[in-house]
């Protein structure tokens, strides 16, 4: 009996130990991804981005005062914590986003996985010893090797003499011109034929450039969305018509340059006009012109005039270095915000007591129901950002203080993207395209297209703004709960 006890007991801590590492696996890769959405913009494990190296971070302070600092870290400074002051001192007196959509769950996770990623141990990579007691000796504290830095001086002033020589030489042959009577180099020739090298390259490496590397542009892939193929059409046709004229006239330029080199021989013909000519070239290309415009006018104005009643109305927030979302709920009405409540009720200083905002929906990655209208309306809290949405051709400038919106559907799933690329991690991607500062390159945001189901079922997933600030009762998580379900039964049936 004893020995069975003894067995059973110590299966029990072998199971809750492999439950236990499998937890905080996935606990980890919750964390990975929830970091990759929020914390990018402004921080790296190992490197400083406009945030702190966040490396060995979750040993400086405790987890509850973390959690506290993520969620609201303007509040912790206001209320004078050390610490809160202290690191708020440290980073140039900026504060970092609030993530008050976020759970407490969340926010551990991210810690568990910063955690997890401070105790990799680096990569040892193979070295060959220095051959003597003296070279060891001359690697400099930093890692450089001053046989390098003193290839690099002898590069500097063999090209330096070179350089030198190259003058001697054309001064010997210009001096020799002098006492012949007539030019050593026939300067005329040479550039004539340099034109036409410059020709046949140039050309071969813009076709070849346009062909090979062409293929990797986002324009080379469908557009996902209604207004895209018209886009494209727009795009293609005036890239075709400059395509042509910059072949024509380039070879013109170089062939004429080349064809017409001096030879000592020939003398330039005065020819001061051609009123003929000059009416051709540019009555030609402002009718051109004209056509264009008019027809991207007629397509901008119907792109932006496209009203849907029906259309899902989401906000897109933008900040340094990141993005927000905010979806409207059953009512499709967004709640009303106040700049000056940024990061004081919420991260987007929604109105928490304004009752159109109680079923809003606050994330941090956009979803799109396939074949839906969509009306995106943009708002910025600090500098100009400028939302680009590259495989659905989307761009609106995101101004602070300026309101701006832009309404279109999406024709194609991420999956059914994944399935056309080939290519099973392709996401669909939110970025900035306006320098908005030094991590500008960081900031971007997953986007994923659902199809009508999948994101009846997403929606239902996430906290309205009234669940996450009201008091955690039976009552209000009832009534949370009766909220979340209309409003996927409304955007659905949308």
């Amino acid at each position: 009996m004893r020995i069975i006890t003894t067995v059973l007991h110590s299966f029990f801590l072998v199971s809750l130990l492999s439950f236990s590492v499998a937890g905080f696996a996935q606990t980890v890769e919750e964390g990975e991804k929830l970091f990759n959405a929020n914390c990018t913009s402004c921080h790296a494990i190992n490197e400083k981005v406009v945030g702190p190296a966040l490396k060995n971070t979750h040993t400086k302070h405790k987890e509850d005062w973390y959690i506290k600092w993520v969620k609201n870290s303007q509040k912790m400074v206001k209320s004078g914590d050390a610490m809160a002051v202290q690191l708020y001192k440290e980073n140039n007196e900026a504060l970092m986003t609030s993530f008050e959509n976020l759970s407490d769950v969340q926010i551990k996770s991210i810690i568990a996985y910063v955690k997890a990623e401070s105790e990799k141990q680096p990569v040892a990579t193979a070295s060959v010893a220095p051959s003597s007691s003296t070279d060891s000796a001359s690697m400099s504290a930093s890692g450089e090797n001053p046989y390098k830095t003193k290839t690099n001086w002898m590069l500097a002033i063999v090209a330096v003499l070179l350089i030198l020589v190259i003058g001697q030489v054309f001064g010997i042959l210009s001096r020799i011109g002098e006492i012949q009577g007539r030019p050593a180099i026939n300067w005329g020739s040479i550039n004539g034929k340099l034109l036409l090298a410059f020709l046949i390259v140039g050309m071969g490496a813009a076709i070849w450039e346009f062909f090979i590397h062409g293929k990797l542009t986002v324009n080379a892939q469908d557009a996902a969305s209604i207004h895209g193929e018209e886009y494209d059409s727009m795009f293609n046709i005036t890239l075709l018509i400059t395509g042509i004229v910059f072949i024509i006239t380039q070879i013109l330029l170089f062939w004429y340059g080349y064809r017409y080199r001096n030879d000592g021989k020939r003398k330039a013909i005065y020819y001061p006009d051609n009123h003929k000519l000059e009416l051709i070239w540019t009555v030609i290309p402002a009718i051109v012109l004209t056509i264009l415009v008019i027809r991207g006018l007629k397509t901008w104005n119907h792109i932006m005039n496209s009203q849907d009643e029906k259309a899902a109305i989401v906000e897109v927030y933008g900040y340094q270095f990141g993005w927000n979302a905010r979806y409207a709920g059953t009512d499709n009405k967004l709640g009303n915000h106040d700049f000056r409540q940024i990061g004081v009720v919420n991260a987007l200083g929604v109105d928490p007591k304004d009752p159109k905002a109680q079923d809003d929906v606050i994330v941090n990655e956009l979803h799109f129901p396939v074949g839906k209208p969509v009306s995106l309306k943009f708002r910025a809290k600090d500098v100009i950002h400028s939302a680009y949405l590259p495989h659905f051709r989307v761009q609106m400038n995101v101004v602070p203080g300026l309101p701006t919106q832009f309404n279109f559907t999406p024709t194609i799933t991420t999956a059914e993207m994944r399935n056309k690329l080939n290519n099973p991690k392709f996401d669909y991607v939110l970025l900035c395209n306006k320098i908005c500062g030094g991590a500008h390159y960081r900031m971007k945001m997953k986007v994923v297209v659902d199809t009508p189901e999948e994101y009846a079922k997403w929606l239902a997933t996430q906290p309205t703004l009234g669940a996450s600030t009201a008091p955690a009762t039976e009552s209000t998580d009832a009534q949370a709960s009766i909220n979340s379900t209309e409003t996927v039964k409304t955007i659905a049936s949308k």
